[in-house]
């Protein structure tokens, strides 16, 4: 990082981490080029988590202009962005994924945001779209997906955007989805106050990082930001959601969705998030369901696919105790807002759209 250690501090940082994902890189390095930054200064800092496709060469040979951090190990979403965060000079940084590309306004439109609001707001997140373009479901249509607003099938010549993201739920149940996930862009009006931001895009302060903390590591990935939120949002902080700055997003480019690996780290650190932030009512009633639900699917139902990454994440989940344990005290003591506060933010527990990306 000593290319980001000298001269003048940019305004914003731009931090994108990836791995084995040489032509989705690129593509978001394009669109972060092609920004209209009205004489903002941005830098752009790659962390490569030790890619073993190339990418790292690729964009050191093709994109001279940003800074390339070399991983010598992959350390996920989580520790990939600290790499970047530690170093970080600008008031502020977006998290741009490396599967995304923004709008040309993206950057400096997150930017004035944040100069424009009070100073409890620590982050905001962007509207994500997905990248696909969809239309209405006909009756005989296959590979149909279902929104809160309609049924709907990929076009490229479609007329309709869904939605991604437009910031993180927490549902009383304990699991964390994405706000409007599956909703027709062109309908989806949410309020501006959510409970997190998504690491997918969004422009955080730096000043309130530094005071709360970065990633935890010890996720990898997923629910890592759920979990800053939180601790955001218990030292006294709000999350907005910044509509008017939009993202296009390959969901789930970087790792498969319902996969052993993505069941394992989203089960175990939804666990995790809960023990370190949540209610002791909430956080036991969430865990103790796990074991339950876990032991059903091993011995009632025998559906080791399920149960085995659900049991190993709470194998995993148990060895973290101890680091959990202690960050939830070290939480608890700093906490400007009670537990019980935040936990008003979450949202019932339906049986509807939302997908923990």
């Amino acid at each position: 990082m000593s290319s980001a250690d000298v001269g003048p501090a940019p305004d914003v940082t731009v931090v994108t981490v990836t791995y084995d994902a040489a032509e989705l890189v690129l593509r978001c390095l394009d669109s972060l080029r092609a920004q209209e930054l009205g004489g903002l200064r941005a830098e752009v800092v790659v962390v490569d988590n030790s890619s073993r496709d190339g990418t790292a060469d690729l964009v050191a040979r093709e994109r001279p202009d940003v800074v390339l951090v070399r991983s010598g190990t992959n350390l996920g979403f989580a520790g990939g962005n600290n790499v970047a965060l530690r170093h970080v000079r600008s008031r502020f940084v977006v998290l741009l994924n490396n599967d995304a590309v923004a709008e040309p306004d993206a950057v400096r439109r997150l930017v004035e945001a944040m100069d424009a609001a009070p100073a409890d707001v620590a982050a905001m997140a962007a509207t994500v779209l997905l990248a696909d373009r969809f239309r209405a479901a006909a009756p005989d249509d296959r590979d149909v997906v279902a929104g809160p607003d309609g049924r709907w099938v990929r076009d490229p010549e479609g007329d309709v955007r869904l939605v991604n993201s437009s910031g993180n739920e927490l549902r009383t149940d304990g699991y964390g989805q994405d706000r409007g996930w599956l909703a027709d862009a062109a309908r989806h009006a949410p309020p501006r106050e959510v409970f997190g931001f998504s690491g997918a895009a969004a422009v955080l302060r730096t000043s309130a990082l530094r005071e709360v903390g970065l990633f935890d590591e010890r996720f990898f990935m997923y629910y890592e930001d759920t979990d800053l939120s939180w601790r955001l949002r218990l030292a006294g902080y709000r999350i907005e959601h910044c509509a008017d700055v939009v993202v296009h997003h390959v969901h789930a480019a970087s790792s498969t969705e319902g996969s052993p690996f993505f069941r394992f780290h989203d089960t175990r650190n939804r666990l995790a998030t809960l023990t370190k932030n949540a209610g002791a009512p909430l956080a036991l009633r969430v865990i103790g369901r796990e074991v339950l639900t876990t032991g059903s699917l091993a011995v009632r139902r025998r559906r080791w696919d399920l149960a085995g990454p659900r049991a190993r994440a709470l194998v995993s989940w148990a060895a973290m105790l101890p680091h959990l344990l202690t960050e939830r005290r070290r939480i608890g003591r700093t906490a400007r807002t009670p537990r019980r506060v935040v936990e008003r933010l979450l949202v019932p527990a339906t049986a509807g759209f939302g997908y923990r990306a």
